[in-house]
């Protein structure tokens, strides 16, 4: 069975996909699989890194973007499907996966105008817009959150969770806190990087190494010009802080921390139930249909997280923030609680399923 994979842009997109076909794989070893992104993506290095084909096409976004950036966007968007229908057509699959991004939209539009079936899966409460437009002509849509079917009129929907990389799961099931004295904090604002959290970081970096063990994914924006590089050597060296633009073994952070820092992204806020890990959340203020402030007042609702605006976020508040919720033990035993009751472990295994035996 030939199957091909999109998604792409950001870690949110393109690891869901590399988790449904690591459970093809897993499921089916005979299984070919190929993935269409773009050369720019955080998909060029990861689909490689993963041992998977990459075929590269172009792709573009419009939503939020000035006028000229839109006309580029459409451009790279036409370029993308006629790329796109020439790489299905030599590929010939028996089914598409999209997991969305710029990439999805014209793998998806040229799929279709061949006649090749596709599948999406949606990570967010809110879906995106491609497959808002694409989803009535989906064999199916894979659901993380309930509240996205009433935007899917005429769908066939399926609620799964989002599928989650095997050593990301692996490492939960196995996972058990070793015995410190001094707590451990996982700060990340994602793939691409915060601003916001990596300037508050930065503005009380030695408050929080006095207090915790940090662990900091400081994304592709790269570490704030405020931060001293000898306080960063120094504290290195005394084993008070790791840093990095990107942690490939983002699953052995999870396991070694205590609370995490970070945006309420629908992939890290389905990765965090698995460890049930305590979280402080900053939404992001710019999301679409503010889509991530929806995410963390649901978990806000059960107890699992804390929030803080992004407005509000500086580094004494962020400072604060970690030391209270450090010094409760008992409020951060409910929270993991609370997190891992809505842990879905088994989503890509459940999506691989589908597409094994339905196509």
């Amino acid at each position: 069975m030939r199957i091909v994979l999109c998604g792409g842009g950001t870690g949110g997109h393109v690891f869901p996909a590399l988790a449904i076909g690591e459970a093809l794989r897993a499921a089916d070893h005979a299984v070919d699989l190929h993935y269409l992104g773009t050369a720019e993506g955080i998909e060029s290095r990861l689909v490689p890194q993963a041992g998977e084909k990459l075929h590269h096409i172009a792709a573009g976004g419009i939503v939020g973007k000035s006028s000229l950036n839109r006309l580029s966007g459409l451009a790279r968007a036409g370029l993308g499907v006629l790329q796109s229908l020439s790489a299905l057509r030599s590929l010939k699959p028996d089914v598409v996966v999209g997991t969305g991004g710029f990439v999805m939209a014209p793998v998806l539009l040229a799929a279709r105008l061949l006649g090749i079936p596709f599948l999406i899966q949606e990570q967010n409460s809110f879906p995106g817009l491609t497959t808002r437009k694409f989803a009535r002509h989906a064999r199916a849509v894979f659901l993380a959150y309930p509240d996205a079917k009433g935007y899917l009129s005429g769908a066939r929907t399926m609620l799964t969770g989002n599928p989650l990389r095997n050593a990301i799961v692996e490492q939960a099931s196995v996972s058990s806190k070793v015995s410190s004295s001094t707590p451990r904090t996982f700060v990340t604002g994602g793939s691409l990087g915060a601003k916001s959290i990596n300037n508050a970081v930065a503005g009380s970096l030695a408050e929080l190494c006095g207090v915790t063990r940090l662990a900091w994914q400081y994304g592709k924006t790269g570490l704030p010009a405020t931060v001293d590089p000898a306080a960063v050597s120094e504290l290195t060296a005394q084993q008070r802080l790791v840093c990095a633009p990107f942690f490939d073994d983002i699953h052995v952070h999870y396991a070694d921390a205590d609370i995490v820092v970070c945006r309420a992204g629908a992939m890290t806020l389905s990765e965090l139930p698995l460890y049930g890990l305590p979280a402080i959340l900053i939404p992001f203020p710019h999301a679409a249909h503010d889509h991530q402030r929806a995410n963390a007042a649901a978990l806000a609702k059960i107890g699992a997280v804390r929030v803080i605006e992004d407005a509000e976020l500086t580094g004494a508040s962020l400072f604060q923030a970690v030391a209270k919720l450090l010094a409760d033990s008992d409020t951060r035993h409910a929270m993991s609680d609370a997190m891992r009751s809505i842990a879905k472990p088994r989503a890509a295994h459940d999506i691989a399923q589908y597409i094994l035996t339905q196509h």
